[in-house]
């Protein structure tokens, strides 16, 4: 999905209000990028650390261990999804709709630009792409409703409360990118100025 997404955004125009790479030296990755970068990446750590440690508290009237607990257990000849396994689906199904959400985000990188659904048909790839993405997850999901599809993709059956919590923590991915945009790109200049992804660490300096 990273692969799709990657060509999903490698499909967009490149913005005219964007600062050109005007030299091969200069840093790929600018400051409003890195903002952004950093932002989702804190929005979805707290998220998932939430998810994981309070989970069953939020989902479950029992709670369980969440290393010792089996996934699934045998009920009735059958093997059914314990609700560790409900949680860890939980926790998939969320951190893909996370990241789903912010390529949206990332369509619009300029740094004044507040609509997020700016020129939002100007790239049938990109949601021909978005809509195969979905379509895969929820495909894994269903999976999770059959014996055999539980136990090859490890996913489980979610009620429809779990699943709406679960889009709309994705969907608040767009809520996030907004506000980071009231804090200064000038306050990530650090971070286009020291980080260089592109240089290899055994690469002579010039």
């Amino acid at each position: 999905m990273d692969i799709l997404g990657a060509i999903a955004i490698g499909t967009e125009k490149y913005g005219d209000k964007v600062s050109p790479r005007i030299s091969r030296n200069a840093p790929i990755i600018l400051s409003q990028m890195w903002r952004q970068i950093l932002g989702q990446a804190l929005y979805q750590i707290l998220v998932m650390m939430v998810l994981m440690y309070f989970g069953g508290l939020m989902f479950f009237e029992e709670s369980f261990n969440l290393i010792n607990t089996p996934l699934r257990v045998e009920l009735d000849g059958e093997y059914v999804a314990t609700n560790r396994l409900v949680l860890d689906t939980i926790c998939f199904y969320t951190f893909i709709l996370m990241n789903m959400f912010n390529m949206i985000n990332c369509r619009i990188i300029e740094d004044q630009e507040m609509n997020p659904l700016k020129n939002i048909c100007n790239n049938f790839m990109f949601w021909v792409i978005f809509a195969l993405d979905i379509g895969v997850t929820e495909l894994m999901l269903l999976a999770g409703d059959f014996d055999l599809g539980s136990a090859l993709i490890g996913t489980a059956p979610l009620s429809i409360g779990q699943r709406v919590t679960c889009w709309v923590l994705g969907a608040l991915s767009i809520g996030v990118n907004l506000g980071l945009k009231k804090i200064p790109k000038h306050h990530f200049d650090f971070m286009r100025a020291n980080v260089d992804l592109e240089k290899r660490p055994d690469a002579a300096d010039d």
